[in-house]
């Protein structure tokens, strides 16, 4: 894999994809004993930094929880880092049930399938895919990417007392609209929480340029991200010896999965190096958007962390408590690095401007979807 972030030519896109299928299927044999279905993101690189491409699997397994894990292969052009995903087959029991939630659909639908142990989960797989678009499962699956929205834009108004905070519970909030409004246009929802730029552009050319103008300034993504980056990797420091020694015992497996995943030393090595070539290709709204989502993931990890030793089971992603008051007492010297990342000083009044139009987006949102003949609608509301 070419790993140093600068533009790729045609020749070494075609020469990129060929290693990275052999690296497929070397990690898809090691992963068969424990699934019943392997599955593989397409295309196979990254349609806006294939440079820094890592491989996204879906393996389909027994245990009752999702759990991530990353992977680095050491191959002949150097490191290749995987992204395996191990979901649940219970979950997938019932079809029409599965294609309402939330992104699993999309796993399906924007992988290709590599490997099943048996027809009656490869026919699972295609059952879900063919409900995805059902009216009444899609306007389900649209109505839990607005809650999400919503609950992360009450998040938002909840941390007022640590503005940066409140930014970044807006930017996910912002995430989930835009999921929606993607899943609307039957567009690919993947990495739109960590990355959007690239496929908000494009939808921006058929709902208009109010998308970008929206979502950059309600986000505050005009800043300089190198410092920011810096910042990043000081605050893993902090964190990762704060965390050093401490097995993750308590916490239920879902969240416990996610902690291993985001304090790995190599999950750092690689999202430094995704920031470095948003960075180096001058999309800086990408970078700060990317630099502040793993800013969150690293400060959760000493957070869950002391959690699990009061003996509280928590979500890996939703706060239980006030986030600042969390962290000051799992790991208060990753706050300034923190605050810098997630919003450098932005003052409460801005922060109170952008949950305003955070609504307004939101509503804009809703437009678009209208306009396609959708109504987001809970189970409930068809029951």
């Amino acid at each position: 894999m070419k790993i140093d972030g600068s533009p790729t030519s045609t020749d070494n896109r075609v020469g990129m994809e060929a290693c990275v299928r052999e690296v497929v299927k070397k990690v898809s044999h090691s992963l068969k004993p424990n699934s019943h279905g392997i599955l593989c993101r397409k295309p196979l690189l990254d349609q806006d930094y294939p440079e820094v491409s890592d491989i996204d699997i879906v393996s389909i397994w027994d245990q009752p929880d999702e759990c991530p894990e990353r992977r680095v292969v050491d191959f002949r052009t150097g490191r290749v880092f995987v992204d395996v995903l191990w979901t649940p087959l219970a979950v997938m029991v019932d079809p029409v049930k599965a294609a309402r939630y939330r992104t699993l659909p999309h796993m399906f639908l924007e992988s290709e399938p590599l490997w099943f142990r048996s027809g009656w989960v490869e026919n699972l797989v295609d059952l879900i895919k063919l409900h995805a678009h059902d009216k009444v499962v899609w306007e389900h699956r649209l109505h839990s990417h607005m809650e999400f929205g919503d609950a992360a834009l009450n998040e938002a108004v909840a941390n007022l007392d640590f503005p940066e905070a409140s930014l970044f519970f807006l930017q996910a909030a912002h995430s989930f609209y835009l999921i929606a409004l993607a899943d609307s246009m039957k567009k690919s929802v993947m990495s739109l929480r960590t990355k959007p730029m690239g496929k908000l552009r494009r939808m921006a050319g058929d709902v208009g340029d109010w998308l970008e103008e929206m979502f950059v300034e309600d986000l505050h993504l005009d800043v300089d991200p190198p410092p920011l980056l810096r910042a990043l990797r000081e605050m893993y420091r902090l964190a990762a010896e704060r965390c050093r020694g401490s097995p993750p015992l308590g916490m239920n497996p879902r969240t416990r999965g996610h902690y291993l995943y985001s304090i790995s030393p190599s999950e750092m090595d690689y999202r430094e190096m995704v920031a470095g070539a948003m960075i180096r290709r001058g999309d800086r709204f990408n970078a700060v958007f990317y630099i502040r989502f793993w800013a969150y993931c690293i400060s959760r990890c000493p957070v869950v962390l002391e959690a699990s030793r009061q003996g509280r089971k928590t979500s890996f992603y939703t706060p239980f408590r006030p986030f600042r008051s969390s962290l000051e007492e799992a790991c208060p010297e990753i706050i300034d690095e923190l605050a810098l990342i997630l919003g450098g000083g932005v003052k409460n009044e801005a922060v109170e401007a952008s949950i305003e139009r955070t609504s307004l987006f939101r509503d804009s949102v809703s437009n678009e979807m209208g306009k396609r003949g959708l109504c987001p609608t809970s189970s409930a509301d068809h029951s």
